[in-house]
């Protein structure tokens, strides 16, 4: 007779839900081997093969570990060939080949609970089958007894007592295994994979439908690009997602359960690896703390311009707004929002009553500036319009473009009046000459044109020396300058086109040029955020004007040049006295940092009253950048000690809490470090966080597929093979 009713073949990690199965079965009067049943000191092997031999029905527990182990393979094989196997799958693991046509139990979504239905019907039908083979009569061969000694006085029997010939006994037969419902689960590779890919269908529709109501709801993203932008998230979504999914089948671990923490680990991991680009942005945030302005944090300043009375100020920017401030207190008037992109620069019309706008999205936008309302557009560049000027008597508008060409227009009916052609690269600046009577350009094509716009002849072409990026008349109209992208300045006499003077900004590239103090002085930028006060008549440097933290795109003057407006990357715009050089009035498209609910300082934290030791990062801005790279090594630290503290739970097999650790301390450092981007940056700044941690996340899925999918199956043959 069989020693046991069931036996349990399973992998050590699945024991908490093998000991609930052995209990519900030892409850039902089944006698069940498993792993505790081995006595101290037997042979490991030789007592799981007695008991293996004796049982009348094994169990085998099919999950993430257990499809991996040879031990557990040779148990279900044995099972199998005696027709006694009942498989049960715990995981959503591909069953090993051989086994997959035998009717398996679905325990993929039970958890433990002894009411479940699916344990239940498992239970029973185990039961059951274990049942009806203990009530069938033991069939099994048994010897046959050994022939008695021939006793020589004894007559040969007849035919009629001579013993009949023993029939060949048959194999027992098992008691037919209860058909499971038409709802049990039977596994197959195709099903798996395809629960897993609708599933990663469905998290990239999610994301994707969540980024396009981001970028349909907000400036996020230019209108232009919304639907690739929103198609790309999706593409991103799906490959970072099935990436993972495979890239953990590939290591045995494809449990619907166990992929949405390995994904999740992975997403963390992202915006923890991209956190530094958007925290680079703080360094602005703290350069201007404490400045009361009022504007969208983060966008760079490309254009500044200010009307002839000097009393108002539009800035151009990348958040493809313009805005009109008041230049003596610095308060935001209003902000005109038409544009689709970048915009590059703006100018008021004679009056100040109306403004024209020049922008990436190809056209140049006439607004009232009582208002900020759109009045006209004005369409015809082939490409993005770096530049706008009005005329001095308000007849005309000029444009100028990365399309090498310039356009006059009638502001009144938006009609081209004529183009201008001769640049052979993009025309990045234009100024009209104050007498209105004269038209200057600066060029990518080294050149700088004087032209008469209103015939559309060309009047001169000189030579700057590099590719020019700003072209300017001095106040009176006596003489221009251009600056140069090798950091050269040039000054002509606009009549006789004498040069008069040559600069060197004193930096790589020269951006900005302005006319200030009666025309007695120029001031010039660059990529360096150094603003420079040149003496025309000698050409020495007067003063350096020192505030911003990044490049000065953009310089003005006012026309009696007593004041200079400076625009620069770090997203402010500045007023100096153009006598003195003395920082008047800062405003800009940013607003400070907040404080933070906690007083520390790693990751960075570039608010000075939160910091445990005080800093002033406007006085000291490098401190901003130890911070940064302080905070780097704190998450690298906690990772590290995270993973250790893994080992050491999985070594004393607390497996549970080994598998949450590390994500743990993930979720933790990606929620500190997104607190930090929310105190000091936009929501915009946090969503292109969110969005761009699926580009890493992309590419990490997709190698760690491809090192599961290659090198480990190497490894795994060779050591087959070595065995």
């Amino acid at each position: 007779m069989a020693n046991h009713d069931v036996f349990i073949s399973y992998s050590r990690e699945d024991r908490p839900k093998v000991e609930k199965i052995a209990h519900a079965l030892s409850q039902r009067g089944l006698r069940v081997w498993w792993d505790p049943e081995i006595k101290t000191g037997a042979g490991f092997r030789q007592e799981i093969g007695e008991a293996l031999n004796s049982t009348r029905s094994v169990i085998v527990m099919w999950s993430r570990y257990s499809v991996a182990s040879r031990f557990v393979a040779d148990e279900a094989d044995e099972g199998a060939a005696r027709d006694i196997l009942f498989p049960a799958l715990i995981d959503n693991v591909d069953i090993p080949l051989g086994f997959r046509q035998i009717q398996t139990a679905d325990l993929t979504h039970w958890r433990g609970n002894l009411n479940d239905n699916a344990f239940k019907a498992f239970i029973g039908a185990v039961s059951d089958g274990a049942a009806n083979a203990r009530g069938a009569p033991d069939r099994r061969p048994q010897p046959a007894p050994a022939p008695a000694a021939p006793e020589p006085s004894t007559p040969e029997p007849t035919a009629k007592e001579r013993p009949k010939k023993q029939k060949k006994p048959k194999p027992p037969k098992r008691a037919k295994q209860p058909r499971a419902q038409k709802s049990a689960y039977t596994t197959t590779g195709s099903k798996r994979r395809l629960a897993l890919f609708a599933q990663a269908i469905f998290m990239a529709a999610l994301i994707a439908a969540a980024f396009g109501a981001l970028a349909y709801t907000s400036d996020f993203v230019f209108a232009a690009y919304r639907p690739f932008f929103v198609g790309a998230m999706g593409i991103l979504a799906f490959l970072s997602r099935y990436g993972t999914l495979e890239a953990d089948r590939a290591a045995g671990a494809a449990s619907l359960a166990l992929l949405p923490r390995s994904y999740m680990a992975l997403i963390l991991f992202s915006l923890i690896a991209s956190a530094p680009l958007i925290l680079e942005g703080r360094i602005y945030a703290a350069a201007l703390e404490g400045v009361q302005v009022k504007g969208i944090e983060g966008a760079d300043i490309n254009g500044v311009t200010l009307d002839t009375a000097g009393k108002r100020l539009l800035t151009s920017s990348d958040d493809s707004t313009v805005k009109l401030w008041d230049a003596t207190t610095g308060v935001e008037l209003a902000e005109f929002k038409q544009h689709e992109n970048w915009v590059w620069d703006a100018d008021f019309s004679p009056d100040g009553k109306l403004a024209v706008s020049a922008s990436r999205d190809l056209s140049a936008d006439i607004w009232s500036t009582s208002n900020a309302k759109l009045i006209r557009q004005l369409k015809g560049h082939s490409s993005s319009v770096r530049d706008a000027a009005w005329s001095p008597d308000g007849s005309a508008i000029a444009t100028s473009s990365n399309d090498n060409t310039i356009i006059i227009w009638d502001p009144d009916t938006g009609e081209v009046v004529r183009t201008l052609t001769g640049h052979t690269d993009r025309v990045a600046a234009i100024d009209f000459s104050p007498d209105g009577e004269k038209l200057v350009s600066a060029s990518r094509d080294g050149n700088v044109r004087l032209w008469n716009w209103r015939s559309g002849g060309r009047i001169s072409t000189l030579s700057i020396g590099g590719e020019g990026n700003d072209v300017a008349f001095s106040n009176d109209g006596s003489m221009f300058a251009a600056a140069a992208d090798n950091g050269r300045i040039r000054i002509w006499r606009t009549e006789g086109r004498q040069r008069l003077a040559t600069f060197n900004h004193g930096a790589a590239k020269a951006f900005g040029v302005a006319f200030a103090n009666n025309d007695k002085t120029l001031a010039t930028s660059g990529i360096d955020p150094v603003i420079r006060l040149w003496n025309i008549a000698d050409q020495t440097l007067i003063a350096e004007l020192e505030g911003h933290r990044d490049a000065t795109r953009a310089l003005d003057s006012s026309s009696d040049g007593k004041i200079i407006v400076s625009g620069s990357r770090d997203n402010t715009a500045r007023i100096w006295d153009g006598v003195t050089g003395e920082e008047l009035v800062t405003m800009g498209h940013i607003k400070s940092a907040i404080d933070l609910p906690m007083a520390i300082d790693t990751p960075p934290v570039f608010v000075s009253s939160q910091a445990p030791v005080p800093v002033d990062f406007k006085k000291h801005p490098r401190e901003a950048g130890n911070l940064l790279g302080k905070g780097v090594l704190i998450a690298a630290a906690l990772l590290l000690a995270a993973l250790i503290v893994k080992g050491i739970l999985w070594v004393v097999k607390a497996h549970a809490p080994a598998r949450l650790v590390v994500v743990t301390v993930l979720f933790a450092v990606s929620a500190y470090v997104g607190l930090l981007i929310a105190s000091a940056l936009p929501a915009e700044a946090l969503a292109l966080w969110l969005t761009l941690a699926f580009v890493p996340a992309t590419i990490f899925a997709l190698l760690r597929w491809i090192w599961r999918a290659t090198i480990l199956r190497n490894f795994s043959r060779r050591t087959r093979k070595a065995g």
